[in-house]
């Protein structure tokens, strides 16, 4: 088989012959057997005792209700005549979803400035990913 338009010899195993029958010569001398002598050895007894119990039982823990998050996220609707939702902060990032202007979209986290991306969540569809701040109005 040619790789590559040239022919290395490279061989899979399907492709190999069979070996040749194997060739049994004749033993002209006999083989002597060998003494093995046996090996004691001694064998030294132990017990793990611990001096307290290995596992404590739990203590239960008196737990007070936490108090609901303030919810921070806000929404806010698209400005732009379409937005792409990245999958991470920046144009490097893949695009996960596109929306269209007066779309509203749930601002888990604000980005700061001109350039900065903000996280969105739309529920419904299950989209979550990343726009550019400046795209988005109240």
């Amino acid at each position: 088989m040619a790789i590559g338009g040239q022919d290395r010899g490279q061989l899979r195993f399907g492709l190999m012959e069979p070996p040749a029958a194997p060739v049994i010569l004749p033993v002209t001398a006999a083989i002597a057997p060998v003494q093995i002598a046996p090996v004691v050895a001694a064998a030294t007894i132990a017990v793990f005792a611990p001096s307290e119990p290995v596992m404590a039982t739990p203590v239960a823990l008196e737990t007070t209700p936490a108090a609901p998050a303030e919810e921070t996220a806000k929404i806010l609707l698209i400005a732009a005549k379409s937005a792409n939702v990245r999958a991470g902060p920046g144009k490097d990032f893949a695009v996960v979803s596109r929306l269209t202007k007066g779309e509203a979209v749930l601002v888990v986290a604000e980005g700061e400035g001109v350039d900065g991306w903000s996280l969105i969540r739309i529920e419904g569809d299950g989209v979550e990913g990343y726009v550019a701040s400046r795209l988005l109005t109240e």
